[in-house]
Parts: structure tokens; sequence; C-alpha cells
């Protein structure tokens, strides 16, 4: 067992002791090894001399000498396809075939760069380091090719792992050349491949863990067993903030199997609770469930939704409104939407040992690195001593970017020194202390002049305190007009809110597209032809940068022109226009987050009953260059689902400080018999750097809908979830 080394940091030079820590760590014995420092051409190598020698040019490739290549998958799995689409981007520029390497998933380590699978970042954040790292590996293959043959590099080209020299007809397989390529000095400059000459990049490919799933191969974070192993559940107190104030520990000893019963409190970061200690999950949680204990409820029990509901009034009330030009037709519309929990089908888990003097976990994190901060600032220890193995996650939509269920098993684990601990979170806690997607009240007032020009737009926008889910007025359609303005308001809360799939944008561009809908159909146009004079309007975009979340995109700009290119794609695909009786109707929808551009269109009919149907949801997206096709629809089509589902169904209540909701039967997710039968995707050619992939889909499938049944019926959705709404028309 290896600790991850304090130093060195992604831009640190290495000594000859730390770095063959690190080739220890990414490699696992690796005989050779190099750490870049990505950003410049500075590398450092080390060989030993040894055979046979591994070829190892870089943290994340491995050849052996009998032509086997290892490579590694730096970030988090949790659906997304990361493990398969990094190792992707490392082989087409090493020029292997896929059927013959092998994928290890990362454990965390500052060699590997960027660890977060987080903000739809693992792809662009990793595509041109790993481009480096496939390219200078092949570049010293290469080299020790043509020195073999006493010929110039620049005679030899590379196809499926192996070396070749036309002129010659020789070839070499990277295997044989493992142990000359090792001694090579690391060059300082290489060139990757043209991506037009991508062989592999943009292809389907299957995910490299669908067999393990499907077959019950344990890969999970609650799938981990280590030998000797002791079972906990720690509980809280149902209100935000509160504290124990007294427990019959010696009661809670007497449950079946259960081990030992203690209090943690005063520990940083970590919220008081009462930890159970069984022989099994099943026990642990039975003696947690009947667990005698009194809790501090402190202020926070006064907290309810229907009192935000109030604040939110009252703060827009307050601020008073814009004037709307004399003349013009005014719009007035407050959109609602509330607090929703990550339900994820895994609940949270970790597994943990203390010994020694140093903490493994094994752990299904989004941010690594972030559970590893919690622990040496909670138990004082250093990051050395502090060891994060990534397991794949059963669901993660930002809820495991938030790591306290890391220090909980690290504390408790310190506390039994020796004894593996594996934590498990009951379904109950899971819903009842997440960190939610933040509620929010937009107060809209708009104008319209007599030729169905926009004159006026003011966004007044409420949400309980906390750092995500904000809104600026930087963003579409703010960007469109002088004199448009976005003001923020926070009530004050204790509910702990965190990232969820496409945060910010997941409600506010739910709010925001569809007041530009109602703007369209006050100035008596198409909401398509609507919204593409909007775009036309959009100033040049600005510097990098000066993008921002709530409808505008994230960094880079806004580029009016790839909007609408992917909303006239959409359009096409999805027949818009084409005339439709009472009881359907079209509704559109734009994003522009992570980079990406996406437009969706939605087709519904709604019955005289009032029975909605989604029959089809057309997705067009630039996202840059698609690396693996497979898994980019799966994370365009699961976007779009889960932002129906949760505009539809789902909603987090608070009451008295608590959450009302505790588990699926009242937090019903979109089944299939709600879901439409066509979800269509389609891509933007491109060559461009790939861009966040999953979650842009996300934010406008909500809208597209709500507009849609706009379209169908002439009821207007102003608050979420819409499930109770009376859609009935005749």
């Amino acid at each position: 067992m290896s600790a991850i080394p304090e130093s060195p940091t992604p831009s640190a030079s290495l000594d000859r002791r730390s770095f063959l820590k690190v080739s220890a760590l990414a490699g696992g014995g690796l005989l050779i090894g190099t750490y870049f420092r990505w950003g410049g051409a500075t590398a450092l190598a080390e060989a030993v001399t040894a055979t046979p020698v591994n070829f190892a040019p870089n943290v994340f490739i491995s050849i052996a000498p009998d032509g086997a290549v290892s490579l590694i998958a730096p970030n988090s799995e949790m659906g997304q396809g990361a493990k398969t689409a990094l190792p992707m981007i490392l082989a087409e520029e090493l020029d292997v075939s896929w059927d013959k390497v092998t994928i290890s998933q990362a454990d965390l380590n500052p060699a590997y760069g960027r660890q977060s699978a987080v903000g739809s970042g693992s792809t662009p954040g990793n595509y041109a380091p790993l481009r480096q790292a496939g390219a200078t590996a092949r570049a010293m293959l290469v080299a020790a090719a043509a020195e073999t043959w006493s010929v110039p590099a620049g005679e030899c080209t590379t196809a499926n792992g192996t070396v070749i020299h036309a002129a010659s007809t020789r070839r070499l397989p990277y295997g044989d050349l493992t142990a000359r390529a090792a001694a090579l000095p690391v060059p300082t400059s290489v060139t990757p491949k043209d991506p037009k000459d991508f062989k592999l990049l943009g292809t389907r490919v299957a995910g490299v863990d669908n067999e393990k799933i499907v077959t019950g191969q344990a890969l999970y974070g609650i799938d981990q067993h280590q030998p000797g192993m002791v079972y906990a559940a720690f509980v809280k107190c149902p209100v935000f903030g509160g504290k124990v104030a007294s427990v019959s520990l010696d009661d809670a000893k007497k449950f079946p199997g259960v081990k030992d019963a203690f209090v943690l409190d005063g520990i940083g970061g970590l919220t008081s609770g009462v930890a159970i200690i069984a022989d099994s999950t099943w026990n642990a949680f039975y003696a947690a469930s009947n667990l005698k204990v009194q809790w501090e409820e402190g202020e926070g029990v006064s907290q309810s939704s229907e009192d935000f509901a109030k604040q939110a009034q009252a703060l827009a009330t307050a601020a008073g409104g814009p004037t709307v030009p004399e003349g013009a037709k005014s719009l007035n519309a407050t959109y609602h939407y509330p607090f929703l929990a990550h339900a994820t089908l895994e609940p949270q888990n970790c597994t943990a040992l203390f010994k020694d003097g140093l903490i493994e976990m094994w752990c299904p994190t989004q941010m690594p690195s972030s559970g590893q901060r919690l622990v040496t600032q909670g138990l004082g220890l250093p990051a050395s001593k502090v060891v994060v193995h990534v397991t794949r996650l059963g669901g993660g939509f930002g809820r495991r970017g938030s790591n306290e269920f890391s220090l909980e098993a690290a504390a408790i684990a310190h506390r039994l020194e020796g004894t593996p601990v594996k934590l498990t979170w009951m379904r109950e806690q899971d819903f009842q202390h997440d960190n939610y997607r933040s509620n929010g009240w937009h107060f809209f007032t708009g104008g319209v002049d007599g030729a169905g020009k926009v004159v006026a737009l003011h966004d007044h926008f409420v949400k309980v305190q906390g750092q995500v889910g904000g809104m600026n007025g930087g963003g579409f359609p703010f960007n469109v007009m002088a004199g448009s303005r976005v003001e923020s308001s926070q009530i004050p809360a204790s509910i702990p809110t965190g990232y969820w799939r496409a945060p910010g944008d997941n409600g506010n561009v739910w709010a925001v597209q569809s007041f530009v809908d109602e703007l369209a159909h006050a100035a008596g146009k198409d909401p398509l032809a609507f919204t593409l004079d909007l775009l036309a309007a959009v100033p040049a975009a600005p510097p990098p940068g000066a993008g921002g979340r709530g409808g505008g995109g994230r960094g880079g700009g806004f580029a009016a022109s790839k909007m609408v290119a992917v909303l006239k794609l959409a359009a096409e695909k999805a027949g818009w226009g084409t005339p439709r009786p009472k009881g359907e109707g079209q509704g559109l929808a734009i994003c522009n987050a992570n980079g990406a551009y996406v437009a969706i269109i939605a087709d519904v009919s709604v019955s005289p009953a009032g029975v909605l149907t989604i029959h089809k949801l057309t997705a067009a997206v630039d996202a840059g260059l698609i690396v693996n096709l497979s898994s980019a629809e799966n994370q365009v089509q699961g976007s779009m689902l889960d932002g129906i589902g949760a505009a539809w169904f789902l909603k987090v209540t608070i009451d008295r400080g608590s959450v009302a909701q505790a588990n699926f039967d009242d937090y019903a997710l979109l089944g299939m018999a709600n879901s439409p039968p066509v979800v269509d995707v389609h891509f933007v050619p491109s060559l461009a750097p790939p861009t966040g992939l999953g979650e842009p889909a996300l934010p406008p499938a909500a809208p597209a809908v709500c507009n849609a049944i706009f379209a169908a019926t002439g009821k207007r959705i102003r608050t979420l979830p819409f499930a109770g709404e009376d859609l009935k028309w005749s």
C-alpha cells in the first residue's frame, strides 16, 4: 500500500525519490515513468535498467514487451462514459487498436492532473493533455524503430500498435520496441494528429465496464469488501443544523449484531451524529432506525418551503419593477422551481481503514481531492496519509462532488483503528441529508412594441442562500438589448444546497426560455422566428471568460451563429411549423452551457381531460468534436429525460427545517410510461476541441415541453413540478 505523495503537484518538479513513488502509484510497479508539467514543454524521465522493460513514457500509458497496452482513465466513471472516452483519446494518438488495450481506473494522484468529474469538464479538461501523452509515446516508439533500422524517423508511420517503414516494408510491433524506447529521452515537443485523420474518435465504442455491470461483478463503492470489515450507519438530526443533545448508547448496543455505538461531534466539517457499528449493513440500519436520541434542533426548525415563498414575494414587492415604455404591451410573470434531491440509485457510501497513521478509502466520488481535503482538515492528517481509491459511481449528477460521507467513514475508521469500516447511508438519509438543487423564483417584467420588438426585459431572481445556482444578466436573451436587467436576492437559510446536474441552468433556463415564449406570443410571432430575430440582435461575442451560467453559457462568450445553426437544425429535423390540431403542440428552447450549444423541440399532445403525452424530443447539439458517439448520444438523451422528469414530477419540500420526502414512493422518477418513445439527437459535425456534454441538454428540455403544452392547450406552466397542474381544455 503506497501513500499519495504530498508533492509533486501538477506544476512541481520531482526529485528521484518522489518520482519513483509516482511511477509506482500510476502503474503498479512500472519500471520507468515520466511526469509532465502540462502547459509547458518540461518533462522529467528516469529509466531503470532491467529486463524485461515496460515502456511507460507517462503516467497514463504502459506497454509491455508482449505488446499488451494498459491505459489509465484518470476521472471518475458514473455512467457518463469517462472511463471509456478518456482512454480513447490516448489510444487514438498512440495508434493502437481499441480491442487490444486494457483500461484501469485511476486512484487519486496529483500526477494525473484534473481528476474532478464535475461541470461536464472531464473530456474538455483532459483532451489536450491526453493527446499530448499519446503523441509523446508514439513519437518515442517511432524514434526507437528508426534507430533500430538506422532510418530517419520521418520515414516511419504507425498503425494498430506497429511502426512501419514503408520504403523497406519493415514492421515492428510496439512490444518489440519497449526496451529501446524506454532508454530514449522524452521529447520536449511533439505534434499530435490532425483531427481530420482520427480513426477511433467519433466512432461508437461500448463502455469498457458493460460486461462487468450486466454480470454483477463488483465495481461500485457499495460492492467493496475488506477482510475483517464492520458495517456502519451514521444518524444525524433531521433538522438541518441540529446536534445530538442526548442518546442512550447502552440501549443502542443491545440491538442485534451491534458491536459499538458512539457520538461523533466537534470534528471540523462533520455534522454531529451517532455512529452505529454492526456485523451487517442491515443490523446497522435497524439499530439506526430505532435509536433513541434527543436532538438540539436549533433555529433551523422554523424554516419551511411555505415561508420561503412568502419571503421571496416580499423581496420582489419591496424591490418594485421597471417601467415598460408607453405604448408597449407589458408582461409580468412569476416562475418558481423547487428544491430537488439527487436521488442517486446507489446511496452515499464509503469504506475506510485507519492503520499505521494512514487513512485508506474506497469511495464513489466525483471529486476525490475534495474527499481527501475534508479528511485532512477534519482529522488533522497530511494529504500523504489519506489515500483515495476511486470506485465506479451508481449515479452522481453533482451529488458526489460533495464528499461528507468520506469524512464520516474516515472519522469512524479513525476511532476503530485497524478495522475496515463500510459506511452506507439509508435511503431515507440520502433523501433527507442531500445537498439539494436550490429553489428559485423569477419575477419577470417584459415589454414588446407594436412591431413585436422587445423593448423591456427585467428579472428579479430570488433563491435561498448559497453560492450554487446563481443568475446573471450577461446571457441570452439579456445580452440582446441595452437596459435589460437581472437583480438577485437571497433568503437566509440553513438548507444545504449544492451542484445538481447543470447547476443554475437547470432551473433558470426553464424560466427564461418559458418567458421568451411568452414574449413571442405577446408579439404575435412564431416562437422560432422570434428567437431567431433575438439571436440576430446579439452583439459580437465578448472575450473569453465573459460568459456565465444562467442562460448565457460559461466562458468564451456567446456565439449567436452557433446557436442559430443548432436551432435551425432542430427545427428542420422536428418538422417545425407543420399545422397541428387543437390539443397537439410543439415547443422549443435553447441553452448554451459548458461551451456547448443545444436546441430542443418537443412534440406533445394533451387530451381534453388534461392527460399529457410527450411524443418526441428532438435535440441539435454543437459540442465540438465527439469522442464516443454512443456515449455522446446517451448523455444528451439522458439529460433530456432527466430534465423533463424533474420538471414533471419532482420536488423537495421543507417542513420544520427538515425534508418531507424520504424515498422514491414520494419522489417518483420518470418511468417508461411517461417517457417519449422517440428521443432524437443530431450533432453538428466539428473538429474543434470537445466541449462539455453531460449537462447542456438538460436545461432546455423542460421549457421545450412546457412551451409545447401552451401551444397545445393555451395553458402556461409557471410552477414546477407541473404534475398537479390542470391541463384540461375544451
